[in-house]
């Protein structure tokens, strides 16, 4: 749940409040599987160490770590608070490789179960282009779109893809390949034990993040503007003036002007 406001799971404290409702004898069966794409919707910035503390700890002081039982993984395509479960690939969105480097290094999840659930619909490649397609980089980071492969495996790999998706019109035909999730695999595990200063964890976060950049700036417009938005739109409480008056026009004001004179004087309430 990624706390679209009507519904249960974006702050921890509601998993507490489930939990209440379980009698103790069913308690060992009950488990909580975190999303980081829906806890980052929900408000839980999980990027800096710190914060990542924080959310972990929270998790415990409300729920308790021996109820999470497994991670789904997952980038968000949009910003934090967002309340929108838009996934990402590892790294190219707003949570970023930092995020994963957290979570990776984090003696408290040692034993968790973890799932991508992360997109891997690419556009379908010519066959032109899968004879001049450049290989991936040593962690597994495409040159350019998921869809390149090493020379090697490029025979078995096409058997593997999934079908492939209809294209609207002027969009590319897309097809499903799962050696996405294996190079994200591979990503996840080099950041076991890496240095965030150093300069292959600084190459690969600067690599992912240029993937990501374009749908990050697209995302991060419209929820700009959708809080603008938000801003702009006024509390019932706001429509009314300290004295009882409806601010702007009401109907009162867009009468004849007979009827404001008669309102006058004979001080009748013309609220309706």
């Amino acid at each position: 749940m990624c706390g679209h406001g009507t519904t249960i799971g974006g702050p921890l404290s509601h998993f507490k409040s489930l939990l209440a409702l379980i009698p103790d004898t069913y308690r060992s069966r009950i488990g909580i599987c975190v999303d980081t794409c829906h806890s980052f919707a929900a408000g839980y910035d999980l990027r800096s160490p710190s914060s990542w503390n924080s959310f972990m700890e929270e998790f415990d002081k409300e729920i308790g770590l021996q109820y999470l039982r497994a991670f789904h993984l997952n980038d968000s395509k949009t910003p934090l608070g967002s309340r929108r479960d838009l996934h990402a690939n590892i790294g190219t969105g707003f949570l970023g490789l930092r995020a994963f480097h957290n979570l990776m290094n984090d003696k408290r999840l040692e034993g968790i179960p973890m799932i991508l659930e992360t997109p891997i619909d690419r556009p379908a490649k010519s066959e032109a282009e899968m004879a001049t397609g450049k290989p991936d980089d040593e962690n597994g980071v495409c040159k350019g779109d998921h869809s390149n492969e090493t020379d090697s495996k490029k025979k078995n790999n096409s058997a593997k893809k999934g079908p492939t998706k209809k294209a609207k019109p002027g969009k590319s035909v897309m097809i499903e390949d799962k050696s996405i999730w294996a190079k994200e695999i591979k990503i996840l595990e080099s950041l076991i034990g890496m240095d965030t200063e150093s300069d292959e964890f600084l190459r690969l976060e600067a690599e992912l993040a240029e993937q990501g950049k374009e749908e990050r700036e697209k995302h991060q417009t419209m929820f700009d503007k959708k809080q603008e938005k938000e801003s702009k739109q006024r509390d019932l409480r706001d429509m009314f003036s300290t004295n009882g008056k409806v601010k702007g026009k009401s109907k009162a004001s867009t009468t004849s002007a007979g009827k404001r004179k008669k309102s006058k004087e004979d001080n009748t309430d013309y609220s309706d």
